[in-house]
């Protein structure tokens, strides 16, 4: 029995509740106490407040409990107003309004003793779970009092929920403008990943603070919750993080760590009923034989077995079941109590707040992302297209209405998904109504249209000869006075090349150089490749040097070479002090088709990249970093034309509005794969495989008109030969 839960002391209950759990397996099944011990430490006032209301929430109880012997508690049902949060970037973390449904039923279930599952639960406590009468029913209106459906879908980069120093579980910054009123709603936020604190290891399902960590109405007074755990019986892990919501302690005590010490050792849960337990992680032994983990003498009607509630919901075992009454009646104090809060969560006046009897559906909220891409941008290459996706929420949509400016041509105006062409440069206005027998709604969004004129488009080659000028249609971007810059000092090729004199640079420092726009799949057999020299510092700098590439004319970037400060200097300058002036033998050479990321940008005549150059962000005075030799060149005996002349490869008709047929000869019996892809370097059509003998081959696509207008590539690749060939969709 443990009894003591208002007289913890943070810094010896936890016991390693950061560190000690990791190792019992990949799953951190909840992070609670972790969360409020990083809190406390950096606010030990708001541990005395804590403390002090939980003295108060136990001397409530404790009476409660005394009149529910006497049988003087009078029956009472406590509605709790929820809204739902989902943070998402567009992915498989935006969950649907059914599945947040489902996982609120089942929560609701498991709060009403209601399981399919109750006749399982040992005996002993199958008969101590009883109906809480506490009831989860979404909101109907928000703060504003506008119509919602309790359920907000959120693009929101905070999906990676990242607890780590300086941002804290409990740090405002990760809470601000999503939460609603703490007093009137319960706040869930659904997120894609809780980023491991310092020294864990493994996937965090969940965490929130039990009442009184904070003031009334605190941003923070919140469940954050993986939105991989809200399905079937993994939900039963939301019903535990709403168990500390409502006060309720885990059933080993004050940490996040099962099996270390027994729960009263830990600061106990202040629940009667509850035996002392050391706790299970991941399994789930039988209650009436489960000796490894007895904390006490056994039990007086059973002298030869300890029961212990295994399947409690506040066990970490793989077979929550069931609260006891006891802590039915704490849950019950808990929302009674004005100190954590939640006393008027359930009053009438916030019932008809939060409407959440109302019936009447919502008119929805637009909203829409670029779809398809690897990072979400509204920038695109003149002549090139985005596919736009409707991210509506709040109601049924009906109807889908898309418009844009300058000339931009809209492939399907009426469904939820587009393709959007933009031929002219300049800013484009792109709008999304979405409609039901509600209402409507309307979002607009600018795209950036760049100027996509490749200026690379056969063999190139720079290697920075004229002194004290950026070569044309290069750029620097660096907001500080040490950058890029031309030097004589060193060369890979000529004279000259360009180089960072990272002994003057400061922490962090970021330098940035771009290169002219390429055309790459029309020279598919040329390669692109750069020269570097470099020396470390010392053998704990951290220097780094990306190569990045976008398909949207600088809109995205990602990474396609990383270089770290170890990897350049092994080869080239070493470690040294000394300012580097690096001779012949110390350059490096860097294919960088030789690098996954390549792939990417082969079907792009669009593309454009930038060399990255990052000082240490810790300490910056490092050393020298040299660029020189970048070319785009290959053999050029096997050129697209000449390839495509070889194999008499034709697409016609062409421009078309329907039916294309892409017509090739072959001297020998060949595998050929075929795709087709947008401007972009997107597959409009996926590769597909054939086998055939030698003569002429006849390949038709598009039969459908399913293609939007623009402008695609179909690429041909024979027995490991490529060649593509222009198609403009009109």
């Amino acid at each position: 029995m443990k009894k003591q839960f208002s007289k913890i002391v943070f810094g010896i209950a936890f016991l390693s509740a950061i560190t000690g759990f990791s190792q019992n397996g990949k799953i951190l099944p909840c992070n609670t106490f972790a969360a409020m011990e990083e809190h406390f430490k950096a606010n030990p006032e708001a541990l005395k407040s804590y403390q002090a209301a939980q003295a108060s929430f136990q001397k409530q109880y404790d009476q409660n409990m005394s009149n529910l012997s006497a049988n003087k508690s009078a029956a009472v049902e406590y509605t709790i107003p929820v809204v739902f949060h989902i943070l998402h970037l567009g992915g498989s973390e935006n969950i649907s309004d059914a599945a947040v449904n489902a996982a609120l039923a089942s929560v609701n279930s498991d709060f009403a003793a209601a399981g399919s599952d109750v006749s399982t639960i040992f005996a002993p406590f199958q008969a101590l779970y009883i109906n809480s009468d506490i009831k989860f029913v979404l909101a109907k209106k928000d703060p504003s009092g506008n119509c919602t459906n309790g359920i907000v879908h959120r693009y929101d980069a905070r999906t990676n929920w990242d607890r780590n120093p300086p941002s804290s579980g409990a740090n405002p910054a990760l809470f601000s403008g999503i939460t609603w009123d703490a007093t009137k709603y319960l706040n869930i936020i659904i997120v894609k990943d809780i980023v491991a604190a310092p020294n864990q290891n493994g996937t965090v399902i969940g965490y929130t603070f039990l009442p009184g960590t904070f003031g009334p109405g605190a941003i923070q007074d919140a469940i954050i919750y993986n939105y991989s755990f809200l399905t079937g019986l993994n939900a039963r892990s939301l019903s535990h993080e709403i168990g500390h919501w409502l006060n309720l302690s885990h059933t080993f005590g004050n940490t996040n760590n099962p099996g270390v010490v027994c729960g009263s050792t830990a600061g106990g849960d202040g629940v009667s009923d509850t035996p002392d337990t050391k706790g299970n992680f991941s399994t789930c032994p039988a209650s009436s034989t489960n000796t490894a983990f007895t904390c006490t003498s056994p039990n007086p009607t059973n002298s030869a077995n300890y029961y212990q509630n295994v399947e409690n919901i506040m066990d970490y075992s793989s077979c929550p079941k069931n609260f006891t009454n006891g802590q039915t009646q704490r849950m019950r104090t808990c929302l009674q109590s004005a100190p954590g809060s939640r006393s008027n969560l359930w009053s009438p006046t916030n019932l008809a707040f939060t409407d959440v009897n109302g019936t009447t559906p919502c008119a929805p909220i637009a909203n829409f992302l670029p779809y398809l891409n690897s990072t979400v941008t509204y920038s695109v290459c003149s002549g090139g297209a985005l596919t736009f996706k409707d991210f509506s929420y709040n109601g049924t949509i009906t109807s889908y209405a898309w418009a844009a400016d300058n000339s931009a041509v809209i492939a399907s105006p009426n469904t939820s998904v587009t393709s959007i062409s933009f031929p002219v440069q300049g800013l484009t206005t792109v709008s999304l109504t979405a409609t039901n027998a509600q209402g409507s709604n309307t979002i607009v969004k600018v795209i950036n249209v760049l100027n996509g004129t490749a200026v690379i488009t056969s063999n190139y080659m720079e290697s920075f000869e004229v002194p004290n000028v950026t070569p044309p249609n290069w750029s620097i971007i660096n907001t500080n006075g040490v950058t890029w810059e031309q030097t004589s000092i060193a060369a890979k090729d000529g004279s000259g090349s360009f180089f960072i004199d990272g002994t003057q640079s400061s922490f962090g420092q970021q330098d940035i150089l771009v290169m002219p726009v390429m055309d790459i799949v029309n020279n598919p057999n040329d390669t692109l490749k750069f020269s570097y020299a470099y020396a470390r510092q010392n053998s704990t700098h951290n220097d780094k040097l990306v190569l990045q590439g976008s398909l949207d004319c600088g809109g995205s970037w990602i990474d396609v070479v990383n270089l770290s400060a170890a990897t350049m200097a092994a080869g080239s300058g070493g470690t040294t002090s000394s300012p580097f002036i690096p001779i012949l033998s110390q350059w490096k050479e860097v294919d960088v088709s030789q690098y996954p990321y390549w792939f990417n940008f082969t079907n792009s005549a669009s593309a454009t990249f930038r060399f990255v150059f990052t000082e240490d962000p810790m300490n910056g005075l490092g050393n020298r970093i040299f660029l020189d030799a970048i070319s785009f060149k290959g053999a050029g005996v096997n050129g697209i034309n000449e390839l495509t002349k070889s194999y008499k490869l034709n697409v016609f008709p062409n421009p078309s509005n329907g039916e294309v047929t892409v017509k090739f000869n072959l001297n020998d019996a060949s595998t050929v794969n075929m795709n087709v892809v947008d401007v972009l370097g997107k597959n409009v059509i996926p590769a597909t495989s054939y086998n055939y003998g030698a003569g002429e081959q006849v390949i038709s696509i598009n039969k459908g008109s399913t293609l939007s207008k623009g402008i695609y590539f179909v690429n041909l690749s024979v027995n490991g030969a490529k060649m593509s060939k222009k198609l403009v969709i009109n």
